[in-house]
């Protein structure tokens, strides 16, 4: 008996691995992240006086014993919650811990002459017919370094001050020292960034033939495999899945990009890194918190455009808000030089905004059953859900920064006009997102309807006016960030337009036409390097061509002949813009929009006006997704004044309800 109890006493202690208890260290954040506040991480390395919970102090204790059991391999891991079956030794290893340490040491030493386990090896290695497949060498080619120093640039030119995932002093040190050379998973890593890249270049280095611009950087990120056999979750991998989501959105395959996403966030829970730290500001811990932001941000976009139920739930995490300290100060103790403003405050708020609008897919669109389940209920339910996310809205539009506020006569068009046209146009599409659902209450006369429609249009074309102002300062290729908003915007404006005409009431004016052309002019720049935004294109192209062909003086924008006319070099080297056109006039918003101000006069047009197409053809009660896919849309015999109904309750008719109603959240 005694021999039993003191090897259980040597198991357990083979599982610990602290020297000294664990003390409760101060909480930088409390345990909410934002919940539609308005308070920020602290810039320094600082810590409040708060503490953390018992229970997750008892947590972190109990994964860092268990740190050391480690499977040749599998990588370190953090899977330890209150509903982890490991719980259930934290009573054991409490108690023996304390007691049994130095007696232990003692008694493995004088038995084994060393530090001794009972585990049984054949259940903790590797086996040989399993190694053979985890000894994978994969043999990366790169670019020359003239071209990837070129790619790099682009990338946190063009990319990173708006989707940050990576800490670029750090990232550009490492592709110096040749680290892609030895370290397989960061060379995935750097093939995956010039891959993003190489759609803001005009290198032909970067087209898998030297021509064709739609395959810009496939030579990059087809080298590598999307799910390795050895599984290693490393910020490294992690970093990979953010970067091919964002990659895969412009291929034919764009859906795929969701299942990259949902194996990101997998790799990031399993690892544990949706929970706070207890330590404070650490490297590694701050990679992986832009880690987090950038799929959640990503997870959030993607949902609210294929109308999916998101995969990251904010209740089950407590994680640190994103840190609002520029990449080159982390290395000066995560400290932000007082009065400079931080390029990384626009990712903080663009996460919040990103928390209500993940919120409100979970509440507004959920099924039935989790409605039914939650109370999320009735006509009241609704109208208070709908004041809370509106006021939600207000209070983030009130709290965003003076240096990332729309300002539309802002004449240095670096990272914050970038950052600030990107974060207002996401605004007004979470607008639109959060009240399209009840246009279709037009029907019963609901108290939501007429405001929710107001609000759709009233966003819609401050959406479309900012992406105008931003296509012409930026001349640049958008990323899906802006291109899905300016499409849905679009989609708001010609079906508000289109039920005006058919039903014969003035609710809409036909200069809600002239809006829609900064959408095509972004989606025709994108299209050379984006397959979606090539389809979305086409989409507004025939809706735009059905609904205007009974107006004379409004001009169809078409398609103009495939080659190098239709995207030019821009001023510098690496970069595109867009080509100067026919000039238009521009109806001024309504001023009661955030952040609409005094138009322009003019607009560059990329497309031309001497190739108009036919209208697609349109089956009634085929969705937008249905029509993504074919690309077909509206035939004009779909919907006639004949066919609607002319009760004065139907404010846009029968058929232009169904496609609000049928049309998931991004009319994808």
């Amino acid at each position: 008996m005694r021999q039993q109890i003191a090897a259980l006493e040597a198991k357990v202690q083979s599982l610990s691995v602290c020297s000294q208890p664990l003390q409760a260290r101060p909480d930088p954040t409390p345990p909410s992240v934002f919940r539609y506040g308005t308070s920020k991480r602290s810039e320094t390395a600082s810590t409040d006086t708060k503490r953390p919970a018992e229970d997750d102090v008892a947590q972190d204790e109990l994964f860092d014993r268990f740190h050391q059991i480690s499977i040749a391999g599998i990588g370190r891991t953090r899977p330890l919650t209150p509903g982890s079956n490991h719980e259930l030794l934290r009573p054991t290893l409490d108690d023996k811990y304390k007691f049994l340490r130095s007696s232990l040491l003692q008694e493995r030493q004088r038995h084994f002459g060393r530090p001794g386990t009972l585990r049984r090896r054949v259940y903790w290695d590797l086996l040989p017919w399993e190694k053979e497949l985890y000894d994978e060498r994969p043999r990366y080619v790169y670019p020359a370094s003239d071209l990837i120093a070129s790619l790099l640039e682009l990338y946190f030119s063009n990319v990173h001050p708006t989707f940050p995932v990576l800490h670029r002093p750090s990232f550009e040190r490492s592709v110096a020292e040749g680290l892609h050379l030895t370290d397989a998973k960061f060379g995935a890593t750097l093939l995956a960034v010039l891959a993003v890249a190489s759609r803001y270049s005009d290198d032909p280095r970067v087209l898998v033939d030297g021509e064709t611009s739609l395959s810009s950087g496939w030579k990059f990120i087809a080298q590598v495999p999307i799910v390795r056999k050895r599984i290693q979750r490393t910020i490294y991998q992690v970093q990979f899945y953010c970067l091919m989501t964002l990659f895969s959105l412009g291929t034919s395959a764009g859906e795929n990009a969701w299942l990259y996403l949902g194996l990101g966030i997998r790799f990031l829970q399993h690892r544990g890194e949706h929970r706070r730290k207890r330590d404070g500001h650490k490297f590694e811990d701050e990679l992986w918190n832009r880690a987090f932001w950038s799929l959640f941000a990503l997870d959030c976009m993607g949902a609210a455009s294929l109308g999916r139920p998101t995969i990251i739930h904010m209740e089950d995490c407590d994680v640190e808000p994103p840190l609002e300290v520029d990449d080159e100060y982390w290395e000066q103790g995560f400290t932000q030089p007082p009065g400079k403003p931080s390029a990384l405050s626009f990712f903080a708020w663009f996460s919040r905004l990103c928390e209500i609008l993940g919120d409100a897919l979970r509440r507004l669109y959920a099924s039935d059953k989790l409605k039914t389940r939650m109370g999320w209920t009735g006509t009241d339910w609704e109208q208070d859900t709908i004041t809370e996310l509106d006021s939600a809205m207000n209070a983030f539009l009130d709290s965003i920064p003076s240096h990332l506020r729309w300002d539309p006569e802002r004449t240095v068009t670096g990272p914050f006009f970038d950052q600030s046209a990107i974060l207002y146009v996401t605004y007004h599409y979470a607008q639109i997102t959060i009240h399209r659902l009840y246009v279709h209450y037009l029907y019963k006369q609901n108290a939501l309807a007429a405001p929710s429609l107001s609000i759709c249009i009233s966003a819609a074309r401050s959406a479309l006016y900012i992406a105008h102002i931003w296509l012409d300062r930026m001349q640049r290729v958008a990323l899906p960030f802006l291109q899905n908003p300016v499409f849905v915007s679009a989609v708001v404006l010609l079906l508000n337009f289109i039920g005006s005409k058919v039903v014969d009431v003035a609710i809409a004016n036909q200069k809600d036409l002239t809006y829609v052309k900064p959408a095509l002019a972004v989606l025709k720049l994108a299209e050379s390097r984006s397959q979606q935004a090539g389809r979305l294109w086409e989409m507004l192209q025939g809706f735009l061509s059905f609904g205007a062909r009974d107006f004379v003086g409004i001009s169809v924008v078409g398609r103009p002949p495939p080659g190098p006319a239709s995207v030019a070099p821009g001023p510098e080297s690496g970069e595109l813009s867009v080509m100067p056109g026919p000039t238009m006039a521009w109806p001024v918003p309504p001023t009661s929009s955030p952040g609409n101000l005094e138009p322009p006069v003019s607009f560059a047009s990329v497309a031309e006006e001497a190739h108009p197409q036919p209208a697609p053809t349109f089956e009634p009660g085929m969705s937008i997704e249905q029509l993504l896919a074919d690309t077909n849309v509206l035939d004009p015999s779909a919907i006639s004044p004949e066919s609607e109904s002319t009760s004065g309750n139907n404010v846009l008719g029968d058929e232009i309800m169904s496609m609000w109603m049928t049309a998931p959240t991004d009319f994808m």
